[in-house]
């Protein structure tokens, strides 16, 4: 309450300034060309009056120093000094509020964005790039797009699906030499639809010594190879490695597999969803996940984004991370579902088809998009569990 008094008076000071320029002013523009001031700053002082939202307001409101060019431009127009004044003690009141809340104004805004209406998907955003920067440097690596695509059908076991995998990283290039890296990771009775019976996975195709055909569609370099481990729990991890460094040495490797089965299509014990997810172990421009379901599977359900993170207290955090996205209805599997970021990607979603002997025309296709995802989250598409 504090915040939105001491933001709404700094903006009403404001706007009792900005109405005795001269001329009409309804655009920011307008506001740059009556003060003759900067365009950043004439921006941000329009669109803080502006905003109907007081958090957001603020996060556009300028500093103390912008506040002081803004009122110094007044008074060269004109405007008496009681106006300039009371504009002043109110921001003096706010950096009071911003002391007390939060010690300074880069925290202080930090704060509101976490409570603005307005803007808060571009503040996530603008806080995840520098997440993935500093994660690039600390953790040596980095790549362009991680996708992953998990194709649901119903099991030869009743009552159960089977799910296959692709997942890659696009443009994954380390900043030390001698480096290997995790491309996927398959956890059957960890990850996606849990299930209380033993799982078989087994690869779409030989990923140690895969054909040159196959190998062009699945690697960036035919000749690059891939270490398939298998963990004392059953699961899968997929390690690439390369002696290059920088863009010149970025790789792009997709790994395939099959479970079967993946999981129950009835809620068990510890078990109410159904779905696929992403685990972010390496710092991404961008994630794309992909559910290919059979129509049979849960008809009339929409997957909702749930988020999970390994930073637990007894148990993992779910849906208390910041994003925004949605799920998207791509259409049916069997149209063209072009993604620009992924190259010869109908080309590979075909050849999982082909392999297994599923038919495309019986699937539908929904997916999630995020831009620098968190690392060390899982970010999944969800289905509930009758």
């Amino acid at each position: 309450m504090d915040t939105a008094t001491a933001v709404h008076e700094l903006r009403r000071c404001l706007d009792a300034v900005i109405s005795l320029l001269p001329g009409q002013i309804s655009r920011a523009s307008e506001l740059q060309h009556a003060l003759e001031v900067d365009k950043a700053l004439a921006w941000r002082v329009f669109n803080g009056v502006e905003c109907s939202d007081a958090f957001s307001a603020a996060r556009y409101l300028p500093r103390s120093a912008g506040i002081r060019s803004f009122l110094l431009a007044a008074r060269k127009k004109g405007v008496e000094a009681a106006p300039l004044e009371r504009v002043t003690a109110a921001v003096e009141a706010l950096d009071c509020v911003v002391k007390s809340h939060a010690g300074d104004r880069k925290r202080f805004d930090m704060l509101l964005a976490s409570h603005s209406v307005e803007g808060k998907r571009e503040a996530d955003l603008a806080h995840r790039r520098t997440a993935f920067e500093g994660n690039s440097y600390i953790w040596g690596a980095s790549a362009d797009v991680q996708f992953r695509s998990a194709f649901l059908a119903p099991s030869a076991t009743d009552g159960f699906a089977d799910m296959a995998n692709l997942r890659g990283l696009l443009g994954l290039e380390f900043l030390r030499p001698a480096m290997s890296w995790p491309v996927g990771i398959t956890w059957p009775r960890q990850d996606d639809m849990r299930t209380s019976r033993e799982a078989s996975i087994e690869p779409l195709f030989d990923m140690g010594n895969a054909s040159e055909e196959v190998a062009s569609l699945f690697f960036s370099d035919p000749s690059l190879r891939v270490e398939a481990r298998t963990s004392d729990t059953g699961g899968m991890q997929y390690m690439v490695s390369t002696g290059e460094v920088g863009a010149t040495g970025a790789i792009s490797c997709v790994t395939g597999d099959v479970v079967r089965p993946v999981g129950a299509l009835t809620a068990e014990e510890g078990s109410r969803e159904g779905g696929a997810m992403a685990t972010i172990s390496c710092p991404v421009r961008l994630l794309i996940l992909d559910v290919l379901v059979h129509r049979r599977l849960f008809p009339g359900v929409v997957p909702e984004v749930i988020v999970r993170s390994d930073v637990a207290f007894g148990q993992g955090l779910q849906n208390n991370l910041p994003v925004s996205e949605t799920a998207t209805f791509m259409g049916p599997a069997d149209g063209i579902i072009r993604t620009a970021e992924v190259p010869r990607y109908d080309e590979m979603r075909s050849f999982v088809f082909e392999r297994l002997g599923w038919d495309h025309a019986e699937f539908d296709v929904y997916r999630l998009r995020v831009e620098y995802p968190i690392l060390s989250t899982a970010l999944a598409l969800s289905f509930k569990l009758g």
